[in-house]
């Protein structure tokens, strides 16, 4: 029973935090592509628990966006496509930098369950995360109307349109 809990209050601050680094990681590459301050974040559903002047955060983990603006243009695909990627890259990042301690977990006979917990935890919380905001999708009912991989795809193309090859 306690293990379940904790295995649940893990899963939930990982996702959490997974999620805003994930976001942050777009917000970061919009600064550095079009240099501007316009961004802000919005994470989880339901009552809000933190907001700032750039960060809300809801109570229930679910989807995430980060909000663009004014300086945003369509036609800069080659800046849309890094800062678009950027968000999946962090989730790539965290959940291969996993690997070594799954792998020390794996050899040895001293480690807690909680520190357990929470490597895999986090392993499969970004493998999870990378994978399905890389899939080309339009969201209902979602912050975002279109995954990352979509939003990629569509910068791509937009590239080829404006290239002379």
């Amino acid at each position: 029973m306690f293990n379940t809990l904790m295995i649940v209050v893990i899963s939930y601050f990982v996702y959490q935090i997974s999620q805003l680094l994930h976001e942050m990681g777009h917000a970061i590459a919009y600064r550095l592509a079009y240099r501007s301050k316009k961004w802000r974040i919005e994470i989880g559903r339901g009552k809000q628990i933190l907001k700032t002047k750039r960060f809300k955060i809801h109570l229930i983990p679910a989807d995430g966006a980060c909000y663009l603006d004014d300086d945003y243009e369509d036609w800069y695909y080659k800046k849309n496509l890094i800062v678009f990627l950027a968000g999946p890259l962090v989730n790539i990042i965290l959940f291969v930098s996993m690997i070594p301690f799954i792998y020390d977990i794996n050899h040895s006979t001293d480690v807690s369950s909680f520190y357990r917990n929470i490597v895999f935890i986090t392993f499969y919380v970004n493998l999870w995360k990378a994978f399905f905001s890389l899939l080309p999708k339009e969201y209902q009912g979602a912050r975002a109307k279109q995954s990352d991989g979509l939003q990629c795809l569509n910068a791509i193309k937009g590239m080829k349109k404006t290239t002379k090859i």
